[in-house]
């Protein structure tokens, strides 16, 4: 009688256990670098920054210095405290060639705002730190004050976007020979930034930099290096989903996507995609911008107009 039972209760509950969601471990977070600053106006000194700081993301390839010229104008114009971050396999972070998706940086940039304290926070990203924006606050969306995203879309990209990425990616696979060495930093940047639009140039690309603090070289002793794990641009040449995974949810804070009108991302194409996800969306386009719009006025009165408000 029992073992009849058992077979009988069997087929139940195999497809109890068919049906029930597997829930995969999320990947371990690592401990990012960064720095913060705010800027008190003298009239206002016993005044603390407003408690909802701003965190803000680089791109693939890049670092936290990037920012610079940028947060220190956001913290004096918010009148919030900024954070500047360098993602894991960037910068001073450490790197993991094992979990490097937006998934693990996302769960990065969750641990930060736990170790710093930040029950909630305005989060901007450009490129991939955009793409982490948009997985933390529909992933998190309790973390998330506001979500500003800087020329990505929430998932996907248009051919184009895709045949750019993986250019840079093939671009960067021969960059690290050309680092000029026993050098200064900024004689090191400036030299390889050089080297690096003439070729962006050869490859019909649509950006140019012309700002050294966006090459992420650093010297010492003489040596000088770039900080990136090349398991990430390995991933972008052998699938660009492989990196920037789907990301689900609904996020009904406000939303910033602000993007260049000469991008190959084609930000605003994506317009019924992006409200699907983030309802209360606001588009901008500037015109002029390629991938690299935080270098324009427009870009930084948009985020300052959107935060303030």
């Amino acid at each position: 009688m029992l073992l009849l039972s058992v077979l009988v209760c069997f087929p139940s509950l195999l497809q109890a256990s068919l049906s029930s969601p597997i829930l995969s471990a999320k990947p371990k977070p690592v401990e990012l670098k960064y720095s913060c600053m705010a800027v008190t106006p003298a009239e206002h000194h016993d005044q603390k920054p407003d408690d909802v700081p701003i965190i803000l993301l680089h791109g693939m390839g890049g670092d936290k210095e990037v920012w610079h010229g940028t947060f220190e104008v956001l913290a004096l114009d918010t009148g919030k405290k900024v954070c500047i971050v360098d993602l894991r396999n960037h910068g001073e972070s450490p790197w993991n060639s094992d979990e490097y998706d937006a998934e693990a940086m996302t769960e990065d940039i969750r641990h930060l705002l736990d170790t710093l304290k930040i029950p909630k926070a305005v989060v901007l990203g450009h490129s991939l730190g955009g793409k982490i924006a948009v997985h933390l606050a529909l992933t998190y969306p309790e973390r998330v004050e506001k979500i500003i995203v800087e020329d990505m879309r929430p998932n996907g990209f248009p051919p184009e976007g895709v045949q750019e990425m993986q250019f840079m990616a093939k671009l960067m696979q021969g960059l690290d020979k050309d680092i000029p060495q026993g050098v200064t930093e900024i004689e090191a940047k400036r030299v390889f930034l050089k080297i690096l639009n003439e070729r962006l140039e050869k490859m019909n690309l649509s950006f140019q930099l012309d700002d050294p603090n966006f090459v992420p070289i650093k010297c010492s002793d003489g040596k000088c290096q770039w900080r990136f794990n090349p398991v990430l641009r390995d991933a972008i040449l052998r699938n660009v989903n492989e990196l920037f995974i789907e990301s689900s949810g609904r996020f009904d804070g406000p939303a910033l996507f602000i993007y260049g009108g000469k991008s190959s991302f084609k930000v605003g194409d994506d317009e019924s995609n992006i409200k699907k996800l983030f309802p209360n969306a606001k588009l901008v386009e500037v015109a002029e911008a390629d991938h690299m719009v935080h270098t324009y006025k427009k870009f930084t009165r948009e985020v300052i107009k959107f935060i303030n408000n």
